[in-house]
């Protein structure tokens, strides 16, 4: 019995204590559906007060009124206080740059935080279920990931559970039959754009023609990857403590040496953890960024590696600092390094590496950020990318007439301290792309394009 199901997995991962004040996200479709009717089922049992939460990203425009609608409709049924807003994901995806999954996933968290500390819920819950986690490692297989990436889905993660992590999809859609609800239907889930869509409707029934089992296996593998995980983790924690010299707020100092005698695996749980006190979460951090500052660790002269958001890692005089962007007192040397198509090149300042090819089609969701795509005839045999100079100018995507990179960098309101450390490429001597920032409408992709390049920041 599901309800069993979910008694079990609330146990055995104490994700609540009597008396919890629980905020449920729901968006109205079967899986938050499920979660609320069972918590408000096992509510009396584990004597919980709850809430209910819905958030409209305003990307299924007329769609989104009716699960608001159906999300109050539970709630009065229930006789649970609701609270409804919207958001324009939209546009603030536009504005960050960032995709548009990531951009509806950190507003909806913001959003669950907030409404959390107003009523002061003790836990936020959540609806992913069995199936989502299987998902969810596939996606990170195929992305790259590490022994963190590969953990799955975590049940518990400071106030937020997931009751319904163990519960496979197909028994909460027969759950949500039984109460005879019919659920919202999301239609995004069925397009192929969106990676999880096509792992779901695609990869996991091709993987079930090698192995009938394969979301059981993997889940499996999910746990004993879990319990690897967490034992370094451990390791990490208190080599971390012992390799610590100084710290405050916004910054950490580790003292090389003694970070050096353990394994490297190890150091690299290390600088994990001393990152994620520091900047607060591993947001947008990779393997690329970790392996550029442990490459470093033993250089004899100074050093400097940028990190996402605003984080400097730096090291002198045999000791790592960890820091945020404004702590690092290191101003930013020139630069220029040339490469050839297909081809990359480090630049050791960001801890990236640029990288271009030629491709077949250009990704539609490409927010220049970190990828591009540009018309091959306006490259020569060689590529340059370099720091700012005075008196760069460059044909904005868009624009007719060309404009100043100083100007362009005060009109995207980019912080003095970063415009020095961007990535400019530059073909033929023409700027095609200020990386983070805009392409050049000469460089774009025209009708009678016959090849396409990408470049990306990997």
């Amino acid at each position: 019995m599901i309800e069993n199901k979910l008694c079990e997995t609330i146990k055995q991962y104490e994700m609540l204590q009597p008396g919890d004040t629980v905020l449920i996200a729901v968006s109205g479709g079967t899986d938050s559906t499920a979660l609320l009717h069972l918590l408000a089922a096992v509510a009396e049992k584990f004597k919980l007060k709850l809430q209910v939460a819905h958030l409209d990203h305003q990307i299924r425009k007329h769609e989104a009124l009716l699960d608001q609608r159906f999300v109050q409709q539970l709630a009065r049924k229930l006789n649970l206080p609701v609270t409804c807003e919207s958001f324009d994901v939209p546009t603030f995806a536009k504005q960050e740059k960032l995709g548009l999954e990531d951009a509806a996933r950190r507003i909806r968290y913001a959003f669950l935080e907030r409404v959390a500390n107003q009523i002061k819920a003790d836990k936020i819950a959540l609806g992913h279920n069995a199936d989502d986690n299987v998902e969810t490692f596939l996606m990170r297989l195929l992305r790259g990931a590490g022994l963190k990436g590969l953990s799955g889905i975590p049940p518990v993660r400071k106030n937020i559970i997931r009751p319904l992590i163990t519960t496979w999809r197909k028994d909460i859609e027969d759950y949500v039959t039984s109460l005879k609800l019919v659920p919202r239907r999301d239609y995004t889930n069925y397009e192929s754009r969106y990676l999880r869509n096509r792992v779901r409707l695609k990869l996991l029934p091709q993987l079930k023609l090698y192995n009938l089992n394969i979301k059981e296996i993997i889940l499996q593998t999910i746990l004993l990857i879990t319990a690897d995980h967490s034992y370094l983790e451990l390791q990490a924690e208190g080599l971390l403590e012992s390799a610590i010299s100084s710290c405050d707020e916004d910054s950490l100092k580790l003292k090389i040496d003694r970070l050096c005698r353990a394994e490297l695996p190890i150091q690299g749980h290390v600088l994990r953890q001393a990152i994620l006190r520091v900047k607060g979460d591993l947001q947008d951090l990779s393997f690329q960024h970790i392996q550029s500052i442990l490459h470093k660790l033993r250089a004899s002269e100074k050093w400097e590696i940028h990190l996402p958001r605003g984080i400097v890692a730096y090291g002198n005089q045999g000791e790592l600092k960890i820091t945020k962007e404004r702590e690092a007192s290191e101003q930013a040397q020139p630069f220029a390094y040339k490469f050839s198509l297909p081809g990359e090149v480090e630049l050791p300042f960001l801890g990236k590496r640029l990288r271009g090819s030629f491709v077949d089609q250009a990704d539609a969701v490409a927010d220049y950020s970190t990828v591009a795509f540009f018309d091959a005839a306006v490259f020569g045999q060689e590529l340059v990318v370099r720091s700012r100079q005075a008196g760069d100018r460059l044909i904005p995507l868009g624009m007719k007439g060309s404009k100043k990179l100083q100007d362009l960098f005060v009109d995207e309101k980019i912080p003095f301290e970063f415009r020095d450390r961007i990535p400019v490429v530059e073909s033929l001597g023409k700027i095609i792309w200020v990386a983070g920032v805009r392409i050049d409408d000469r460089a774009k992709i025209k009708k009678q394009t016959k090849q396409i390049v990408k470049l990306e920041l990997i």
